[in-house]
């Protein structure tokens, strides 16, 4: 026992020196991960030829996802911290930014690239990032909810997302939530064009997770039975503003998908108009409630599971990203971008902390069958910038009116 606490020891220093050697010379290194295990990263392409894409008819869906998840404790011996970017996607977000020299690709995450998967026992998470937004921002999250003991998957919706680059290094560009965000118009009528191909998305993604040609291409995996693969028979899921709308829909699709997290979405489609009792969470800005949103009343007054709103003082709609880590980890290098002014005060640590701890709590009670207190209000003041908003008084609830 005590030769393997040594062990522990030397690789938690050699990890140390190597993450700040790395740290140097990329500049800019992500806040280190709380939770218990060394994080890795892959990246997968996934191609479902059964499917044309709605928005390129000529060829099939062509997916990327990135896998973060725990990986060996030596890891950092063998293999090197991943960039938050790969090469061209840093490129295009910093001439849309207008950054000054070369900043995204300095970006650097803490998980390991290519480092195996040693934990397929434990619980699966797909995200679904916001509306004209790449999975790639949303890396630092999911490595800190990795690094608690969770698969999580982040998923590239082309077409939608304005730049997705595919591991081979081709690209697809486009500027359609661009118009569609210009427009000023955001309903069901605009979004259900874009809603629908998401759900297929983490439908399918889901089920090339199962796919034992798909599960042997992920580093540490070779082929295995149902019982050795990725938990693939009851997942959580999770989306970033309009991802948010993607999880609530996904869920009312299909069954594997058991729980639900909403960074801050409005709603869209129809499972918000039918009743609904597979536990849900809310993390929103703090005007952004039940009373101002109608799509989120739609949903409240007919969901009869467990569900939950959490509101987050001094963070605005942008804020549950991972732009807030990017300000402070470059100050005034920081771009000047239009989603400057929707991230609010809250420093990045603070409110990675708080999604982690408030979705690790949800994760934990529905798929782990623990904990999950803070959702009850146990120790929720050690989290001074959280309100719980609870049940709305009865004529705010079925008021389907703004006011």
């Amino acid at each position: 026992m005590a030769s393997h606490r040594v062990s522990r020891a030397i690789f938690a220093i050699i990890c140390a020196r190597g993450s700040q050697t790395r740290g140097i010379l990329s500049l800019n290194l992500v806040p280190e991960l709380t939770g218990p295990y060394k994080v890795g990263t892959t990246v997968l392409e996934l191609v479902d030829y059964g499917r044309p894409d709605p928005f390129a008819p000529t060829g099939p869906r062509d997916l990327v996802v990135s896998l973060f998840y725990p990986t060996a404790e030596d890891a950092c011996e063998q293999f090197k911290l991943a960039p938050q970017f790969p090469p061209k996607t840093a490129a295009y977000y910093d001439a849309q930014t207008n950054a000054t020299g070369k900043i995204a690709e300095t970006i650097t995450t803490r998980a390991y690239l290519g480092a195996p998967l040693v934990r397929p026992d434990l619980p699966l998470l797909l995200l679904s990032p916001g509306f004209g937004g790449p999975r790639l921002f949303y890396s630092d999250y999911a490595e800190e909810l990795a690094s608690d003991g969770w698969n999580v998957v982040t998923v590239d919706h082309p077409w939608d997302a304005p730049f997705v680059e595919y591991p081979d290094g081709r690209v697809v560009e486009s500027n359609l939530s661009a118009i569609v965000v210009a427009g000023g118009v955001l309903n069901d009528i605009i979004l259900d064009p874009f809603l629908y191909p998401r759900v297929a998305d983490l439908v399918f993604v889901l089920d090339s997770l199962a796919n034992n040609s798909i599960v042997s291409l992920i580093p540490g995996l070779g082929y295995a039975s149902r019982k050795q693969g990725l938990q693939t028979h009851s997942v959580g899921v999770v989306g970033g503003s309009f991802g948010g709308a993607a999880a609530y829909e996904v869920m009312a699709t299909d069954e594997r998908f058991k729980v639900g997290v909403n960074l801050d979405g409005e709603l869209f489609g129809p499972a918000r108009f039918q009743e609904a009792d597979s536990p849900f969470l809310f993390l929103a800005a703090l005007d952004h409630n039940y009373t101002l949103d109608t799509s989120w009343r739609e949903a409240w007054q007919r969901h009869r599971g467990f569900k939950r709103i959490f509101a987050v003082n001094g963070t605005e709609h942008s804020g549950f990203t991972d732009w807030p880590v990017f300000r402070d980890l470059l100050g005034d290098r920081f771009p000047a971008t239009n989603v400057v002014g929707e991230i609010g005060s809250t420093n990045g640590t603070t409110i990675l902390s708080i999604e982690r701890a408030f979705t690790k709590a949800f994760f934990d009670r529905f798929l782990k069958g623990y904990g999950g207190e803070l959702l009850d209000g146990e120790g929720l003041d050690l989290w001074p910038e959280v309100t719980w908003i609870k049940e709305p008084p009865a004529q705010d609830l079925y008021n389907t009116t703004e006011g």
